[in-house]
């Protein structure tokens, strides 16, 4: 019936939550960086 609407759906959703997920966790780790080096001049 429409139940392939539905996984194609689910699937689509849970490819952009993941990609998001990656998104933030790389801008974390340039923000983790930017700070440490922020620290280091602070010294």
């Amino acid at each position: 019936m429409g139940y392939e609407y539905m996984y194609g759906a689910y699937s689509v959703a849970w490819v952009v939550i993941f990609a998001y997920m990656l998104i933030l966790g790389k801008r974390h780790t340039k923000l983790k960086k930017e700070i440490e080096f922020l620290k280091e001049l602070e010294k």
